[in-house]
């Protein structure tokens, strides 16, 4: 007869556990917004993010915008190109290698962003609103070791963290 483990036995209960938990906050977060950005404009969520690093960064080539959006290359692509067929990006191809045009927000591009990013400031907003100023402080400080943190972690990999773990 299979065993089954019991919750306080594990080492992980999901609806505990701090990614899972920052995950489902910025999901539910994210969904009227790419509802919005999805009906108003016919942008994908790769789209959407490439769109405000390009609002942010001008010119910035395909390996930029991929680090920034945390996006393979191939969703770069074609999120690059679902914003210039909409008109809402430019690609210069770059002088002497063709992997590092740069891509460039135009009119339209702007309008649509400025649009999104007054939702989206709306939502931060809301939610900044249920927090007194020093949690906000607090949260912005956090949040500030946690994504420093999560790049050392992401950087190592899985077995960093197991050596990490049985080490004594």
């Amino acid at each position: 007869m299979k065993q089954t483990a019991r919750a306080a036995e594990d080492g992980l209960k999901l609806s505990a556990w701090l990614p899972y938990r920052l995950f489902l906050v910025a999901a539910q977060i994210a969904r009227p917004l790419e509802s919005f950005y999805s009906e108003t404009f016919g942008l994908s969520q790769a789209g959407w993010r490439i769109l405000a690093v390009i609002a942010e960064r001008d010119a910035a080539n395909a390996s930029e915008i991929g680090r920034a959006c945390a996006l393979d290359p191939f969703a770069v692509s074609r999120g690059i190109g679902q914003l210039t067929e909409l008109g809402f990006a430019v690609r210069r191809p770059g002088k002497t290698d063709r992997r590092f045009a740069a891509v460039s927000i135009t009119r339209s591009g702007r309008a649509a962003f400025n649009r999104i990013a007054a939702l989206g400031s709306a939502i931060e907003a809301r939610l900044l609103a249920r927090l007194s100023d020093g949690e906000r402080a607090t949260i912005d400080s956090a949040l500030t070791r946690l994504e420093a943190e999560s790049a050392r972690i992401d950087a190592g990999g899985w077995r960093a963290l197991l050596d990490d773990a049985s080490a004594p």
